[in-house]
Protein backbone atom coordinates (compact mmCIF):
# COMPACT_ATOMS: atom_id res chain seq x y z
CA UNK A 1 0.00 0.00 0.00
CA UNK A 2 1.18 3.24 -0.61
CA UNK A 3 1.48 6.16 2.52
CA UNK A 4 -1.91 7.78 2.22
CA UNK A 5 -3.76 4.41 1.53
CA UNK A 6 -2.09 3.09 4.88
CA UNK A 7 -3.19 6.26 7.09
CA UNK A 8 -6.56 5.84 4.83
CA UNK A 9 -6.99 2.19 6.41
CA UNK A 10 -5.61 3.16 9.97
CA UNK A 11 -7.98 6.34 9.82
CA UNK A 12 -10.75 3.90 8.75
CA UNK A 13 -9.89 1.49 11.66
CA UNK A 14 -9.54 4.11 14.67
CA UNK A 15 -11.01 7.20 13.69
CA UNK A 16 -8.22 9.25 14.30
CA UNK A 17 -7.00 12.24 12.64
CA UNK A 18 -4.16 12.93 9.88
CA UNK A 19 -1.80 13.61 11.89
CA UNK A 20 -1.76 10.91 14.27
CA UNK A 21 -2.57 8.36 11.91
CA UNK A 22 0.86 9.60 10.08
CA UNK A 23 2.81 9.48 13.03
CA UNK A 24 1.34 6.26 14.29
CA UNK A 25 2.40 4.62 11.29
CA UNK A 26 6.19 6.24 10.95
CA UNK A 27 7.03 5.13 14.66
CA UNK A 28 5.88 1.93 13.47
CA UNK A 29 7.11 0.81 10.01
CA UNK A 30 3.91 1.30 8.55
CA UNK A 31 2.54 -1.72 10.62
CA UNK A 32 -0.96 -1.33 10.78
CA UNK A 33 -2.01 -3.29 14.03
CA UNK A 34 1.51 -1.84 16.11
CA UNK A 35 -0.22 1.38 14.95
CA UNK A 36 -3.38 0.98 16.41
CA UNK A 37 -1.60 -0.48 19.59
CA UNK A 38 0.48 2.69 19.57
CA UNK A 39 -2.40 5.05 19.23
CA UNK A 40 -4.12 3.08 22.37
CA UNK A 41 -1.13 3.20 24.38
CA UNK A 42 -0.60 7.43 23.52
CA UNK A 43 -4.41 7.67 24.69
CA UNK A 44 -5.59 9.46 21.57
CA UNK A 45 -8.01 6.51 20.75
CA UNK A 46 -9.32 7.49 24.19
CA UNK A 47 -9.08 10.79 23.24
CA UNK A 48 -10.69 10.19 19.41
CA UNK A 49 -13.95 8.92 21.06
CA UNK A 50 -14.60 12.00 23.41
CA UNK A 51 -14.10 14.40 20.03
CA UNK A 52 -16.96 13.22 18.92
CA UNK A 53 -19.04 14.66 22.66
CA UNK A 54 -20.93 18.62 21.91
CA UNK A 55 -18.85 21.40 22.99
CA UNK A 56 -21.21 23.79 24.27
CA UNK A 57 -18.75 25.94 26.97
CA UNK A 58 -15.29 27.59 26.51
CA UNK A 59 -13.21 30.45 26.39
CA UNK A 60 -12.11 33.92 24.12
CA UNK A 61 -8.17 34.20 24.67
CA UNK A 62 -6.47 37.24 23.71
CA UNK A 63 -3.13 37.81 23.28
CA UNK A 64 -0.94 40.61 23.72
CA UNK A 65 -4.36 42.74 23.08
CA UNK A 66 -2.59 45.40 25.66
CA UNK A 67 -0.82 46.62 22.79
CA UNK A 68 -3.75 47.78 21.04
CA UNK A 69 -1.68 47.29 17.87
CA UNK A 70 -0.85 43.66 17.07
CA UNK A 71 -2.45 40.66 18.92
CA UNK A 72 -4.45 37.72 18.38
CA UNK A 73 -7.61 36.04 19.73
CA UNK A 74 -8.40 32.18 19.98
CA UNK A 75 -12.00 30.54 20.28
CA UNK A 76 -11.45 27.48 22.22
CA UNK A 77 -14.84 25.32 23.24
CA UNK A 78 -15.27 22.38 25.60
CA UNK A 79 -18.09 20.48 27.04
CA UNK A 80 -18.70 21.90 30.54
CA UNK A 81 -18.17 25.61 32.76
CA UNK A 82 -16.11 23.74 35.12
CA UNK A 83 -13.43 22.91 32.32
CA UNK A 84 -13.50 26.72 30.72
CA UNK A 85 -12.13 27.36 34.19
CA UNK A 86 -9.99 24.61 35.34
CA UNK A 87 -6.07 26.15 35.29
CA UNK A 88 -5.38 23.72 32.77
CA UNK A 89 -7.54 24.66 29.98
CA UNK A 90 -6.72 27.98 30.80
CA UNK A 91 -3.47 27.97 30.05
CA UNK A 92 -3.72 26.00 27.07
CA UNK A 93 -5.74 28.28 25.85
CA UNK A 94 -2.75 31.32 26.14
CA UNK A 95 -0.27 28.96 25.12
CA UNK A 96 -2.33 28.18 22.24
CA UNK A 97 -2.93 32.07 21.64
CA UNK A 98 0.45 32.78 21.87
CA UNK A 99 1.86 30.20 19.20
CA UNK A 100 -0.59 31.40 17.10
CA UNK A 101 0.20 34.86 17.10
CA UNK A 102 4.21 34.54 16.92
CA UNK A 103 3.92 31.68 14.03
CA UNK A 104 4.49 34.19 10.78
CA UNK A 105 3.79 31.19 8.42
CA UNK A 106 0.27 30.56 9.05
CA UNK A 107 -3.29 32.45 7.90
CA UNK A 108 -4.21 35.21 9.30
CA UNK A 109 -7.50 33.59 10.82
CA UNK A 110 -9.14 30.25 10.11
CA UNK A 111 -9.29 26.99 12.61
CA UNK A 112 -8.21 23.87 13.60
CA UNK A 113 -7.68 22.88 10.23
CA UNK A 114 -5.16 25.76 9.53
CA UNK A 115 -3.32 24.81 12.59
CA UNK A 116 -1.98 21.11 11.57
CA UNK A 117 1.63 22.62 11.48
CA UNK A 118 1.57 24.30 14.30
CA UNK A 119 4.58 23.92 16.99
CA UNK A 120 3.68 24.73 20.52
CA UNK A 121 6.89 24.61 22.55
CA UNK A 122 8.35 22.21 20.05
CA UNK A 123 5.20 19.60 19.94
CA UNK A 124 2.85 19.55 17.51
CA UNK A 125 -0.52 20.97 17.98
CA UNK A 126 -3.00 17.99 17.46
CA UNK A 127 -0.50 16.36 20.40
CA UNK A 128 -0.75 19.11 22.57
CA UNK A 129 -4.79 18.80 22.11
CA UNK A 130 -5.22 15.08 22.40
CA UNK A 131 -2.91 15.33 25.81
CA UNK A 132 -4.68 18.05 26.67
CA UNK A 133 -8.15 16.19 26.13
CA UNK A 134 -7.14 12.39 27.55
CA UNK A 135 -6.05 14.60 31.02
CA UNK A 136 -8.94 16.90 31.52
CA UNK A 137 -11.83 14.53 30.17
CA UNK A 138 -13.39 16.55 28.10
CA UNK A 139 -13.81 17.55 24.06
CA UNK A 140 -12.02 20.21 23.33
CA UNK A 141 -12.16 22.21 20.26
CA UNK A 142 -10.47 25.48 18.51
CA UNK A 143 -13.42 26.79 16.91
CA UNK A 144 -11.66 30.11 15.16
CA UNK A 145 -8.66 32.50 15.72
CA UNK A 146 -8.11 35.62 14.25
CA UNK A 147 -4.63 38.04 13.97
CA UNK A 148 -5.10 41.55 14.20
CA UNK A 149 -2.36 43.82 12.92
CA UNK A 150 -2.89 47.00 10.61
CA UNK A 151 -0.14 50.16 9.84
CA UNK A 152 -3.02 52.93 9.90
CA UNK A 153 -5.53 51.34 12.91
CA UNK A 154 -5.60 50.69 16.45
CA UNK A 155 -7.20 47.49 18.07
CA UNK A 156 -9.42 48.09 21.33
CA UNK A 157 -10.44 44.55 22.51
CA UNK A 158 -13.04 44.24 26.02
CA UNK A 159 -13.40 41.17 27.47
CA UNK A 160 -16.64 40.87 29.32
CA UNK A 161 -16.80 39.16 33.30
CA UNK A 162 -13.44 37.75 32.60
CA UNK A 163 -11.77 34.07 34.12
CA UNK A 164 -8.29 35.32 34.09
CA UNK A 165 -6.28 38.44 32.35
CA UNK A 166 -6.78 37.12 29.09
CA UNK A 167 -10.02 34.72 28.78
CA UNK A 168 -13.65 35.52 28.83
CA UNK A 169 -16.79 33.59 27.70
CA UNK A 170 -17.28 37.27 25.67
CA UNK A 171 -15.31 39.60 24.01
CA UNK A 172 -15.11 42.25 21.36
CA UNK A 173 -12.45 44.25 19.13
CA UNK A 174 -13.33 47.56 17.95
CA UNK A 175 -10.59 48.32 14.46
CA UNK A 176 -10.19 52.10 14.74
CA UNK A 177 -8.57 53.82 11.77
CA UNK A 178 -6.66 57.42 11.75
CA UNK A 179 -4.29 59.90 10.52
CA UNK A 180 -2.11 60.35 13.86
CA UNK A 181 -1.65 56.62 15.34
CA UNK A 182 0.50 57.75 18.12
CA UNK A 183 -1.64 60.25 19.34
CA UNK A 184 -4.61 57.79 19.12
CA UNK A 185 -2.84 55.21 21.06
CA UNK A 186 -3.24 57.42 23.80
CA UNK A 187 -6.70 57.27 23.91
CA UNK A 188 -7.09 53.62 24.41
CA UNK A 189 -8.97 54.48 27.54
CA UNK A 190 -11.70 56.71 26.53
CA UNK A 191 -12.36 55.06 23.38
CA UNK A 192 -12.45 51.29 25.25
CA UNK A 193 -16.21 52.20 25.59
CA UNK A 194 -17.07 51.98 22.71
CA UNK A 195 -15.56 48.13 22.77
CA UNK A 196 -17.50 47.37 25.79
CA UNK A 197 -20.90 48.63 23.68
CA UNK A 198 -19.94 46.19 21.38
CA UNK A 199 -20.33 43.04 23.92
CA UNK A 200 -23.31 44.86 25.85
CA UNK A 201 -25.88 45.92 22.89
CA UNK A 202 -24.47 43.48 20.02
CA UNK A 203 -24.84 45.70 17.38
CA UNK A 204 -25.05 43.52 13.65
CA UNK A 205 -23.55 46.41 11.60
CA UNK A 206 -21.25 49.33 11.84
CA UNK A 207 -23.91 51.72 9.85
CA UNK A 208 -26.40 51.49 7.77
CA UNK A 209 -24.47 50.14 4.64
CA UNK A 210 -22.70 47.42 6.38
CA UNK A 211 -26.09 45.86 7.60
CA UNK A 212 -27.03 42.89 4.88
CA UNK A 213 -29.59 44.34 2.78
CA UNK A 214 -31.49 40.73 2.82
CA UNK A 215 -32.01 42.05 6.87
CA UNK A 216 -33.41 45.09 6.14
CA UNK A 217 -36.07 43.53 3.43
CA UNK A 218 -37.23 40.77 6.78
CA UNK A 219 -37.59 44.00 8.89
CA UNK A 220 -39.60 45.76 6.13
CA UNK A 221 -41.94 42.94 4.90
CA UNK A 222 -42.31 42.64 9.09
CA UNK A 223 -43.60 45.97 9.29
CA UNK A 224 -45.53 45.66 6.42
CA UNK A 225 -47.61 42.65 7.87
CA UNK A 226 -48.35 44.80 10.48
CA UNK A 227 -49.82 47.54 8.80
CA UNK A 228 -52.81 46.05 7.33
CA UNK A 229 -55.40 48.75 8.44
CA UNK A 230 -53.08 51.53 7.51
CA UNK A 231 -54.12 53.93 4.52
CA UNK A 232 -51.34 53.34 1.54
CA UNK A 233 -50.61 56.90 1.36
CA UNK A 234 -49.16 57.06 5.02
CA UNK A 235 -47.54 53.75 4.55
CA UNK A 236 -44.01 54.63 3.16
CA UNK A 237 -43.41 57.11 5.89
CA UNK A 238 -44.58 54.89 8.57
CA UNK A 239 -42.11 52.00 7.03
CA UNK A 240 -38.98 54.68 6.50
CA UNK A 241 -39.61 55.94 10.23
CA UNK A 242 -39.58 52.35 11.56
CA UNK A 243 -36.75 51.41 9.43
CA UNK A 244 -34.44 54.41 10.60
CA UNK A 245 -35.49 53.37 14.04
CA UNK A 246 -34.36 49.95 13.42
CA UNK A 247 -30.72 51.01 12.13
CA UNK A 248 -30.40 53.02 14.70
CA UNK A 249 -30.82 50.88 17.31
CA UNK A 250 -28.75 47.88 15.39
CA UNK A 251 -26.07 49.46 14.43
CA UNK A 252 -22.96 50.32 16.15
CA UNK A 253 -22.53 54.08 15.10
CA UNK A 254 -26.08 54.68 15.71
CA UNK A 255 -27.16 52.92 19.10
CA UNK A 256 -27.48 55.14 22.19
CA UNK A 257 -23.95 55.05 23.87
CA UNK A 258 -24.41 52.94 27.28
CA UNK A 259 -22.21 55.35 29.39
CA UNK A 260 -24.30 58.41 28.29
CA UNK A 261 -27.59 57.58 26.51
CA UNK A 262 -28.35 61.34 25.17
CA UNK A 263 -25.17 60.78 22.80
CA UNK A 264 -24.93 58.38 20.09
CA UNK A 265 -22.10 56.38 19.73
CA UNK A 266 -21.00 57.86 16.37
CA UNK A 267 -21.68 61.75 18.17
CA UNK A 268 -18.76 60.60 20.93
CA UNK A 269 -16.51 59.14 18.54
CA UNK A 270 -16.77 62.61 16.84
CA UNK A 271 -16.25 64.49 19.91
CA UNK A 272 -13.34 63.03 20.43
CA UNK A 273 -11.94 63.05 17.16
CA UNK A 274 -12.32 67.15 17.51
CA UNK A 275 -11.17 67.71 20.68
CA UNK A 276 -7.82 66.06 20.03
CA UNK A 277 -7.40 67.39 16.38
CA UNK A 278 -7.33 63.66 15.05
CA UNK A 279 -9.32 61.46 12.71
CA UNK A 280 -10.97 58.69 13.94
CA UNK A 281 -12.84 56.06 12.10
CA UNK A 282 -14.03 53.20 13.15
CA UNK A 283 -13.74 50.11 10.35
CA UNK A 284 -14.34 46.54 11.68
CA UNK A 285 -15.55 45.01 14.76
CA UNK A 286 -15.77 42.03 16.06
CA UNK A 287 -18.33 39.98 18.84
CA UNK A 288 -16.59 36.67 20.42
CA UNK A 289 -19.34 34.44 22.35
CA UNK A 290 -19.19 31.28 23.68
Amino acid sequence: MSSMELIKKLRDVTGSGIVDCKKALSENNNDINASVKWLREKGILKAQKKQDRETNEGVVSFYNNQSNTDFTVCKIKCETDFVAKNDDFLDFAKTLSKAIHENKNINNFGNDENLVDLKINDKNFSDCLTDLISKIGENIQVVSYKKYNSEKSIFISYLHNKYNSNCSKIGSVVEISTDNKESALKLVEELKVISMQISAMKPIGIDENSINPKILQDEKDIILKQMVKVPEDKKDQIIKGKLNKFIKENTLLGQALITDPKKSVSTFLSEISKRNNISLNITSMDLYTI
